[in-house]
């Protein structure tokens, strides 16, 4: 009998022993595992359509008082307006400027900025007293996205890139014939100018 005791307590302490091994928890540690981010602040913008106001006949007004004015809206519409001894004539079209941006965030609204004062378009080889002319007021559509032909509205930004971070638009713009006092004509040439144009987050 004693041994048969002793078999079964054995039994009873090897079984409880395996089973406090078996809920022994196992770890393993590391302590340089990796995190990384890519910032990616910076898109493509690039001018597809250089804005043209066509070829005109102009005239200032040599006392500096009345001024001309064509206007090219975004959509491509021409207004001319003139003005007494100042008057612009549209001969042959021009076209609105055309931008696209790519390599945006999807589905994004933007924000474009338009040069806060008038843009000079003078020609190198006119006398120094014949007129110039100024451009601004300036105008933008929407070309794809969900905004597709919606009219970019500056206080409420809309130009919304789409699903692979790509948005293009049209611009327009309003052509304004000197407003200084002059003493010569306009010549038969180009007159042009720079300008610039930002869109951002």
């Amino acid at each position: 009998m004693l041994n048969l005791n002793h078999n079964r307590i054995t039994k009873v302490l090897t079984a409880t022993f395996l089973t406090a091994m078996s809920a022994q928890p196992f770890a393993a540690t590391l302590s340089d595992a990796t995190i990384s981010v890519t910032v990616q602040n910076a898109f493509d913008l690039v001018e597809d359509t250089e804005l043209s106001f066509g070829t005109i006949r102009a005239t200032a007004d040599p006392a500096g008082t009345n001024v001309a004015t064509l206007a090219i809206a975004a959509d491509g519409s021409v207004t001319a307006t003139p003005d007494n001894n100042a008057t612009i004539t549209q001969l042959t079209a021009g076209s609105v400027g055309q931008f696209t941006v790519s390599n945006a965030a999807t589905f994004t609204d933007l924000t474009i900025t338009f040069p806060g004062a008038a843009t000079t378009l003078d020609n190198a080889i006119a006398p120094p007293t014949s007129p110039d002319f100024t451009v601004d007021t300036w105008v933008a559509i929407v070309r794809g996205g969900a905004n597709d032909g919606v009219a970019y509205n500056a206080g409420a930004p809309n130009l919304q890139t789409d699903n692979t971070g790509t948005v293009s638009f049209d611009v327009g713009a309003t052509l304004s014939t000197d407003a200084n006092v002059t003493t010569s004509a306009y010549i038969d040439d180009v007159y042009d100018g720079d300008y610039t144009i930002t869109v951002d987050y």
